[in-house]
Order: structure tokens, then sequence, then C-alpha cells
């Protein structure tokens, strides 16, 4: 192989880099863009919520859930009186809820809960897709479960270390 040759080929291997490079900008430019900035998008305080039995819900399961747009910051006034022990997000397609449709669980950035307090809870749509939100919250203070004999418990301590190792 010539040297004109290896400078072809290294012309053209850096040619196809920029040009690579240049096309993913492109993409990027194309992708999903939606502003989720504290600044551009404040809490909106919601008071709607009711609580049952130390377990506060933002809205029934069949009722019409919580607009959560791109970038939504909510700011749930629980109405529990304490910090809750579990806090569970939902989100749907639909805005009725199970009465129309279906919720599941939202995960990773589609509801980052950003503060739990004795007060309230600020979730916000950290992702750029828009969903309806139904969020359940609770203390754990409920009727308690009767006590369990110990004797029927058996031994539930942890084995030695060494044991099977």
């Amino acid at each position: 192989m010539g040297i004109t040759t290896r400078w072809v080929m290294l012309a053209g291997a850096l040619v196809l880099a920029l040009v690579g490079s240049s096309g993913c900008n492109t993409i990027n430019a194309l992708g999903p863009n939606c502003d989720r900035s504290a600044e551009n998008n404040t809490p909106v305080r919601y008071v709607e919520g009711t609580v049952e039995n130390g377990v506060y819900m933002s809205t029934p399961w069949k009722g019409e859930l919580l607009w959560f747009p791109a970038g939504m910051r909510y700011e749930l006034e629980h109405g529990l009186g304490e910090v809750p022990r579990f806090v569970d997000i939902w989100l749907s397609f639909n805005k009725c809820g199970t009465k129309d449709s279906t919720v599941a669980p939202a995960s990773g950035n589609q509801a980052e809960l950003r503060t739990v307090d004795a007060n309230k809870l600020v979730i916000v749509n950290g992702s750029c897709v828009d969903y309806w939100l139904l969020v359940v919250a609770g203390t754990g203070n409920g009727e308690p479960d009767p006590m369990m004999d110990p004797e029927a418990m058996g031994d539930r301590s942890c084995a030695d270390e060494d044991a099977g190792m």
C-alpha cells in the first residue's frame, strides 16, 4: 500500500468520523426536547387528596387522576401529620385511572420523589412524556396485626458466618 493510498484512507476515515459526529448532534437536536427545569416549572400546590386509616390518596383509583405533563412539579399536602413510611407513585395514560384504563407503578425519572416530610410530598415528572398521576402514601398507623406467639415463630436467627462456607 502506497503513501497516497494510506492518506486517502485516513482522510476518508476522518470525513466519516466528522459526518458521524455531526449526525449524532442532529439526532440529539431532533430528539426529546422539553423543559424540565425548576426555574420554569414551579411546584403546583395540591390539597384535595384524602386520608383514611393512615393512608393518603391524591385521587381515587377510578377518579380523575392529576395531569402530570413533562417537567411538572407537584407539592402534595398529604395531611398525615407525620412523615409517611411509604410512598407509591402510579401513572396512567388515561385521566380516569382504573375506571377506563390501567395504572402502573412509576419507575426511573417518570416520577421523582424530591421531598418527603410531615406535611408534603414533592413529585417531579423528570421525563419528556405526559402522564396522569396517582399517589398513595401511608404512616403504617392502621390497625395492627394481632401479636404472633413467639413459640410459633421458630428459630429465625441468622446462620453462623462459617456455616456452609
